[in-house]
């Protein structure tokens, strides 16, 4: 696990293919501990395990909401979801892209999109309420896909997505620190949880044009990064900036695509 942070595991339901093919569950939770056995002789573990019949927000409650709390303190948070095809990291993460997905199946970014946008709310409405001056935030959003080690920018409406072999405009540095960081990324001001979704379900004509990005490839790693910045903070507060970074996978189905 990395330094500072936590490794969490979650074990996914059968697909109805497996239970066809007559596959059989090979793992079991250690009761009252985060450890996971596979087979009878291999034990695994982590901070955090998840069994079959674990809820989506639960996952959400345990792992990132107090990292979304702490973008308001000014601390920045990677979200990252790793496994083979077919682990279920599009479901985890919530990057199917599906609008017709239950409340209670929402994955972690819609989950933490609408958490990022009330809490904003909740501290404008608390210092309307006190009586002091309400702060201003601004949040903006980037969203990358990685492909074949090369990054295309999907909120760019400029790049032609038939053309995707064509090297990207977007660096990546390290700055003194350490640190990386990127330049040439279209950045997308955003003021609600619905204005997300505007930009991903945009027609065509918009500037993420999934239909055309899945006839060559059905599987992409994406990132979805938000800047959140805290311009005017009401007394006791430092002004704040942060930045959350969710990594994954989502699936361009071509049913999806074509109902927007």
């Amino acid at each position: 696990c990395p330094k500072d942070g936590m490794c969490c595991i979650m074990i996914r339901p059968q697909m109805p293919k497996e239970k066809i093919e007559g596959c059989h569950i090979c793992t079991s939770v250690t009761p009252g501990e985060p450890q996971v056995l596979l087979g009878k002789d291999k034990a695994f573990t982590y901070d955090f395990v998840f069994d079959l019949d674990t809820w989506q927000e639960q996952i959400y409650t345990t792992c990132v909401s107090k990292l979304i709390e702490g973008c308001f303190e000014g601390y920045n948070a990677t979200v990252l979801a790793y496994g083979q095809t077919g682990a279920g990291k599009t479901y985890t993460m919530g990057t199917g892209f599906d609008m017709n997905t239950s409340d209670e199946e929402q994955g972690i970014i819609p989950r933490a999109i609408a958490h990022l946008f009330n809490g904003i709310q909740a501290r404008k409405q608390a210092a309307q309420d006190q009586g002091v001056p309400i702060p201003e935030f601004k949040v903006s959003a980037q969203f990358l896909e990685l492909y074949n080690e090369e990054i295309l920018d999907l909120f760019d409406s400029t790049r032609d997505p038939e053309n995707r072999h064509r090297k990207s405009n977007i660096k990546i540095h390290e700055d003194t620190s350490g640190g990386i960081y990127t330049t040439g990324v279209t950045s997308r001001l955003i003021s609600s949880q619905d204005e997300v979704s505007d930009l991903i379900f945009l027609n065509d004509r918009g500037p993420v044009n999934l239909s055309s990005y899945r006839q060559s490839s059905s599987w992409e790693i994406v990132l979805f990064l938000f800047h959140y910045f805290n311009i005017h903070s009401y007394p006791g507060n430092l002004c704040e900036e942060s930045s959350i970074y969710f990594c994954g996978k989502y699936k361009t189905n071509q049913e999806v695509v074509s109902q927007y």
